[in-house]
């Protein structure tokens, strides 16, 4: 188990107790250890390994034998108990935004309301404001956070499936039979979110939907695979509740069986209707390739991230499609988080792991003292860190640390830090951690005022969205967008799967006003690198190229801009 699965275990054990009404005491002592695990500058494992965990202040022979258990076997026995003491839907409740463990355990037992289905019944009756404490506003809370949560739930992260998709897709693409094979539907063209999962297979035997099927059924991670099979193909359900399609085509109907299942609706209805402008089909017909079919209707190849009907098609009659930004183009990441914070890896394993990514440069930005459940770092231990970051540097040839901080802009709009301290940053990134109800125009002028400070480069994750449970505060991204420009802010395309913040839309906005993005990952261990390609995938989608891109710049150039800043 990583530090943070560990001190999600302490942090959940407090959530069940106060769930189940226990004394605040036990459960406070609980959070409290969480907080000091998750505080460690040194790893929790050298430290258990070495018997010195024993040694940190607040921290006793119970839970060193607990965090003991959980390094060597991944599981808790006084965990598992605490969870078999109450129903696992009311763990869920806590999922909903303004559910907390206490208003968790109050639902419960005296609403018996012990999963999501019955928090929506609850809320359907009006239950909920008749409890203490409880009144029509925090019921109307309480029932946007769960709409919110389940509509997410309908969706899947793109970063979570396309990995299985391209597994599934290496699997197949070696049956015989098999020909041309690839991923389709929003996957293809890189949408954040997706329903399920497509892949069109060309197939040169009857047989081999058969195949497919059998060697789908194989898989590991394959949950079960449906009754719908025809020659044509069928489907399957994988692990999270993913629906994967396959769709069987003759080879000589790969490409416009490849085109029609990428979509989107909106870029397919338009090259039908190119189609009939040139006197062809109405539909625009058959094709071993999508590079024939789009050469047929007088149109260069038009990648899978721009078919969403955004004026691709006129871009590309005019010879004017932006020459995407590519992944090899980024030359470094500006938004990494060390054990200094909340990261899992120290300074220098950072930089050495960047090395390996072919970056020029790396950036630490760990948090600021407001981020107290991230280890944020006051005045003096980001001094100290300062003072360790140059010594490594000096000492790391091959690639530059930058010294960076990623400050919280509190609810007035200022900065965890002061000017002075600021000045003595090379990288600046500004976010908000906090306060997410504040009204739009509120918001705004929060962020805004942030993006006019002198010292503050990047906007981190500006709309502050989860995907997966999270919707963004209420902000006007035009707004921001518009002060960007007029003060050569940056604004950050978020590279976590679950961000991917700013989204295509925006990104594609800010890039027309001229408006610098970086695209980092917001790394909290040296593994998060590889999440690039996802920022990469979303600033493609807003047709971005590189000279959009503030990290696909040079160092020396980079150092010029932002000093110019």
């Amino acid at each position: 188990m990583t530090k943070t699965e560990i001190v999600a275990v302490f942090e959940s054990i407090a959530n069940i107790m106060q769930i189940r009404g226990d004394e605040p005491r036990r459960y406070q002592t609980y959070r409290r250890i969480a907080g000091i695990l998750d505080s460690l500058q040194e790893g929790i494992h050298v430290l258990y390994e070495q018997n010195q965990l024993i040694e940190v202040p607040g921290i006793g022979k119970s839970t060193v034998e607990k965090v003991g258990e959980l390094i060597e076997t991944g599981r808790c026995e006084y965990y598992e108990e605490l969870r078999a003491s109450i129903p696992a839907g009311v763990m869920d409740l806590t999922s909903v935004a303004g559910v907390g463990p206490s208003t968790a355990g109050k639902l419960y037992r005296e609403l018996n309301v012990d999963s999501l289905e019955a928090l929506q019944q609850a809320l359907d009756n009006h239950e909920l404001r008749q409890l203490k404490g409880m009144g029509k506003k925090t019921e109307e809370n309480i029932s946007a956070g769960l709409e919110a949560l389940l509509r997410h739930r309908q969706h899947k992260l793109m970063g979570d499936v396309l990995p299985l998709a391209w597994i599934c897709s290496a699997i197949l693409a070696k049956l015989e039979g098999v020909g041309e094979i690839s991923v389709a539907g929003g996957l293809r063209r890189r949408t954040e979110t997706v329903r399920n999962a497509q892949i069109v297979a060309a197939c040169s035997e009857d047989a081999c939907a058969a195949k497919l099927r059998d060697a789908l059924a194989k898989a590991m991670f394959m949950v079960s695979v449906n009754d719908d099979w025809t020659d044509s193909g069928g489907s399957a359900r994988l692990d999270d509740d993913v629906e994967l399609q396959i769709k069987c085509v003759a080879p000589e109907d790969f490409g416009s069986a490849l085109i029609h299942f990428t979509g989107s609706e909106d870029h397919v209805a338009e090259l039908n209707q190119r189609s009939v402008e040139l006197g062809l089909n109405s539909d625009f017909g058959r094709g071993k390739s999508e590079e024939e079919i789009y050469a047929a209707l007088g149109l260069p190849f038009i990648v899978p991230e721009l078919r969403e009907g955004r004026g691709e098609i006129q871009a590309a009659l005019a010879d004017q499609l932006p020459h995407l930004v590519e992944t090899t183009d980024i030359r470094g990441d500006l938004h990494v988080h060390s054990t200094w914070s909340d990261g899992l890896d120290t300074i220098e394993s950072i930089a050495q792991a960047a090395q390996k990514m072919g970056y020029e440069y790396i950036a630490i930005c760990d948090h600021s003292t407001s981020s107290k459940i991230a280890n944020g770092l006051s005045v003096e231990r980001l001094l100290s860190k300062l003072d360790e970051l140059k010594e490594i540097d000096e000492k790391t040839p091959g690639i530059k640390i930058l010294m960076g901080g990623e400050v919280d802009i509190l609810n007035d709009g200022s900065l965890d830090y002061p000017d002075e301290i600021l000045g003595k940053l090379d990288v600046v990134i500004a976010s908000v951690h906090s306060g997410f109800g504040m009204d739009e125009t509120d918001m705004t002028e929060r962020i805004i005022s942030a993006i006019e400070n002198r010292f503050v480069h990047i906007i981190a994750h500006p709309t502050g969205r989860l995907l997966d449970r999270r919707d963004p505060y209420k902000v006007s991204v035009g707004a921001l967008i518009d002060a960007a420009a007029e003060n050569n802010t940056a604004l950050e395309i978020n590279a976590y799967p679950d961000r991917l913040d700013l989204k295509d839309t925006h990104a594609r906005q800010a890039k027309e006003r001229g408006v610098m993005l970086a695209i980092n990952t917001d790394a909290h261990t040296a593994l998060d690198f590889r999440l690039i390609t996802y920022g990469v995938y979303t600033a493609r989608r807003g047709w971005v190229e590189k000279k959009d891109v503030l990290n696909a710049l040079p160092l020396d150039k980079l150092m010029e801009v932002i000093s110019n800043q």
